[in-house]
Parts: C-alpha cells; structure tokens; sequence
C-alpha cells in the first residue's frame, strides 16, 4: 500500500499492521511471538534509557519508531482464533493458545472509547442515561479522585461494561493514527502535564511488563481456575493490557512533543513549506521518518532499501540448522574480548 509521509497520518492502525506485516513478512514468518515481544521490549527499554540520560529527541525517536513496528508485528503475531496456529514456521502450539480476536484499532477503542476507562467506571457502569450527559466523556480526572481497585470480578465486570459502551459507540472511533493521538491527548491532557518525559517512558515499559504476563495467563492457569470462560476473560485482558501499551506510546510521543517544543533537538521529517514549528509531533511522523520512503511513495525497509524487506538475515532452525549454529559455539574459555550489540531496527 502506497503512502506519502503526510498519508501516513491519515492511515488506521489496522492499515499499519497490515503494511508492516506485508513489508517484513519473508522473515517475520520464522520469528515466534517470543521473538517479536523481545524486540518490542528491547526498544521500549531504549527509549526509556535515552529519555533518563536525556539523549536528544531524535535519538529517543528512532527507538519509538521501532517500538511502534515491532508492536504491530505483535498484534499481527497474536490475532488469530485460539488454538489455531497459524501459516508461520516459527509458531509452537504454546503460542496459538495466545490470541487476540480484535483488530488493531478495536482494541484500542474496546479500551478507551472516547474517554479514561477508569473515568467511565466512576461516572456511569452502565447506566444509560449518565451516558448521555453531555459532560460524561469529558477529560479523564482520576489524579484528583481516589480510585479503588477492587476485585478481580470487580474488574472484570467494569472491562465488560466499557466494552458494551464502546460497542454502543463505535461510529465515534478516531479513523486514523493521527486522530488517536489527539484523542488520548485530549482525555489525558491534566495527566500528561504532571508527567515527564521519563515518567511516560517507564510507564510504557510497565505497560508492556502487564501485557507480558497477559500472555503467559493465556496458557498457565492455577487449578481452581482452570474452568470454562476463563480463557475468555483472559483474552480481554490481553486485548486491554495491549490497548494499554498503546495508549503509553502516544503518550510519549507527546512528551517527546513539549521537550521539542522547549527548543531541544528535533528534527522535522517534512521539508515542504509549510510552517511546522508550532505543529505538534506526531508518531506517524515518527514512523515515516525511520521506515518510509519519499522516493518511493510509501513504507519500506530502511535497512535494505527496499518495499518488500530482502535484509538476508538467519533464523535457526528455520533457515540454518541447529548442528550449524552448534558448531559455530566455542567453549567460553576460548573467548575473549566484548560481542559487539547488533540489536537495533527491525530487521534484527
């Protein structure tokens, strides 16, 4: 799919998976789940160790496009019908029991349907005609309200009812990466103010630390729960856990926003007239920057240059065999000197 860098903000998220699932596919197919969440850690982690040592806001946003794509690799990963594995050499059964049955975007919007899930909990739980006050969805206000955690029933009961709202509400769900971004800056604008750069950041990678042990939950259950219905509930809170990390990434995106905004390095990514200076950041832009391609027209490998990846990378067992990769293994006397890090961008 062809997209100009202004494009690339009008783009939905589930376009998004699709592009980058298509760009990476050759080598994603022998990557498992494990692999791609690595990734996705490994470069959440960046980003918040370059935001402590307050590395410029270029730096910080190359980490968060490769965040980004590696998340949609993800999502691509884990949608599926549970217990079904799917067309990949690197897939074990373990990993077709962890599954997401929502797009992209859906997920998102099952979360945060135009306001703070925990804001709807306080203000409605159902009740329709709260739901109709005009101030409902105003802007989340949990900083200046003692929230209670409550229950995992509780919990789970308050995640269904968002649900059934979001359903209710589904006409309203922003149609682009952009139109997200602006909708979580506006429900969080008080709380972002509170929150630097590094907050958003650690946040984030808490907001992974969730959603990795949702997926573990999906195939390790203690024995008074191993009943039917709970891989259902499982699996909603996989969904929420990774609407979650979302809602964190546009978060740091607006935090990398104020810190460019105090005249710190950043870089635009457009060249053309118009004025950018007072325009906000956008993780579109991010993205485009690090994997999109003007001569090109639309998203590609950075790495190889090219709009389908071709980067000759090795995966054992799937392109090597595991004796071959054995015999290359030295015994840990006989090595010296430091292994250089390669783990950067998404072709690793």
């Amino acid at each position: 799919m062809e997209s100009a860098s202004k494009g690339a903000g009008l783009m939905q998220l589930d376009e998004y998976v699709a592009v980058i699932a298509k760009i990476y596919e050759a080598n994603d197919r022998n990557r498992s789940l494990w692999d791609v969440w690595c990734h996705t850690l490994h470069h959440a982690a960046a980003v918040a160790e370059r935001a402590r040592k307050e590395a410029p806001a270029i730096d910080v946003c190359k980490e968060v496009a490769d965040v980004a794509l590696w998340l949609f690799t993800a999502v691509y990963k884990l949608n599926g019908r549970f217990g079904e594995t799917k067309n990949s050499l690197a897939e074990t059964p373990v990993e077709s029991l962890i599954r997401i049955q929502s797009q992209c975007s859906d997920l998102l919007w099952h979360r945060y349907p135009g306001m703070c899930p925990f804001c709807y909990a306080r203000r409605a739980i159902g009740d329709q005609q709260a739901e109709r006050n005009p101030e409902f969805a105003s802007r989340c206000d949990c900083l200046a309200v003692n929230i209670e955690s409550g229950g995992k029933q509780a919990k789970r009961a308050a995640v269904l009812e968002v649900l059934a709202f979001s359903e209710q509400n589904r006409n309203n769900k922003p149609g682009s990466i952009d139109e997200w971004q602006e909708m979580f800056a506006t429900i969080f604008h008080a709380n972002l103010r509170q929150l630097s750069l590094t907050d958003a950041a650690f946040h984030l990678m808490e907001e992974l630390g969730e959603a990795s042990d949702a997926m573990a939950r999906m195939y390790s259950y203690r024995v008074e729960d191993f009943v039917e219905g709970e891989p259902n509930h499982r699996q909603l809170r996989l969904e929420t856990q990774i609407a979650d990390v979302f809602s964190w990434l546009f978060a740091v995106v607006e935090k990398i926003d104020s810190v460019r905004q105090r005249g710190l390095q950043f870089e635009r990514c457009r060249t053309d007239a118009e004025d950018l200076r007072a325009s906000p950041i956008h993780l579109s832009e991010i993205i485009w920057r690090r994997y999109g391609s003007d001569n090109l027209g639309s998203f590609w490998c950075p790495f190889c240059m090219n709009a389908v990846c071709r980067c000759p990378l090795i995966f054992v067992p799937a392109t090597r065999p595991l004796e071959e990769l054995k015999s290359l293994f030295r015994d840990s006397s006989s090595v010296s000197g430091d292994v250089a890090d390669h783990g950067k961008g998404k072709t690793q």
